[in-house]
């Protein structure tokens, strides 16, 4: 695979002095992106969103390339918003994203995940994590740099959960070392910074109910699986997290915690109502996998490669 690095620069959405440097990249990055373009002369460009992205798209455009854009989002990034005026189709993750683009040539596919793994068996997976459990498990994770806040409050709530059930806990690489420290010595305890691919897979094909953000590809991964899940969206300015979270909670696959307000007692009060309801754990997997969009990945790859040779 090549891989080409534009000076695309970023546009923060709040005051710093940096943001006055970017307008000079601008120019550099249309130009890199030009050359690659065309040094690669690609029958179809796939643009993913997000800043980096705009040049080497526009690039595309003028190129006379045919463009497809993916939003993973329920609702669209500033980048997609402005590049859908210079694509030939649209791709979507979300339906309803589908209001907020032009109806001709725009699609829904879900967001592409990685199914190497799925279908894992309980044996398979647990050999994956040298683990052997006879209790129910919660797959808790904060995205691959941590959430400080989320893992202040699951270590305030450790000592209840570990007495009924196994707690596998992706802490991010943040404070990886701190909190393993912290943890040192407890049962029923499988903690680790990050998990490879292979055991994600086996944490989510062994959990009961898993714990995490709401990112699009954390929402489609956890559909994929099929699994019950509380997801505690990023609080932030313009963030996608709380309307991707909502979404996909109205399907009845998951439950949100709101971050501002969480305290260790509530998501142990949460986590013991939802893990002790079988009846609300099968409807929620249900959902999830009525949610997921398996083919995701082929779908998009189809538009593609259909674009590419009409």
């Amino acid at each position: 695979m090549v891989k080409k690095i534009i000076a695309a620069g970023k546009m923060r959405r709040y005051f710093s002095w940096l943001n006055l440097l970017e307008p000079f990249k601008i120019p550099l990055a249309f130009i890199q992106s030009l050359i690659i373009v065309a040094s690669i002369n690609p029958d179809a460009v796939l643009g993913k969103g997000s800043y980096g992205s705009i040049w080497p798209v526009l690039a595309a455009w003028v190129l006379r390339k045919k463009i497809v854009l993916h939003e993973s989002d329920a609702v669209p990034g500033l980048a997609n918003k402005f590049l859908s005026k210079f694509t030939n189709h649209v791709a979507l993750a979300f339906e309803e994203t589908g209001k907020l683009f032009p109806k001709e040539n725009t699609h829904v596919v879900g967001n592409p995940v990685r199914l190497k793994y799925i279908g894992l068996t309980k044996d398979e997976a647990e050999t994956i994590l040298a683990i052997k459990v006879n209790r129910k498990i919660v797959f808790i994770s904060g995205g691959s740099q941590g959430a400080q806040r989320i893992n202040n409050i699951i270590l305030r709530a450790l000592p209840g959960l570990l007495e009924s059930y196994f707690i596998i806990w992706s802490v991010g690489s943040s404070n990886h070392q701190d909190l393993r420290s912290k943890t040192a010595g407890k049962n029923n305890l499988l903690i680790s910074a990050l998990f490879s691919e292979k055991e994600l897979a086996a944490a989510y094909t062994l959990c009961d109910l898993a714990v995490g953000r709401a990112g699009a590809g954390t929402i489609f991964e956890l559909a994929a699986f099929g699994k019950p899940s509380i997801l505690i969206p990023l609080e932030r300015k313009g963030g996608d997290q709380p309307h991707n979270a909502k979404i996909y909670a109205d399907t009845g696959a998951a439950i949100i915690l709101e971050e501002s307000g969480l305290t260790a007692q509530k998501l142990f009060e949460t986590l013991n109502k939802t893990l002790s309801d079988s009846n609300l754990l099968a409807a929620m997997s249900q959902k999830a996998k009525e949610f997921a969009k398996i083919d995701a990945g082929e779908e998009l790859a189809k538009i593609l490669l259909n674009l590419a040779n009409s």
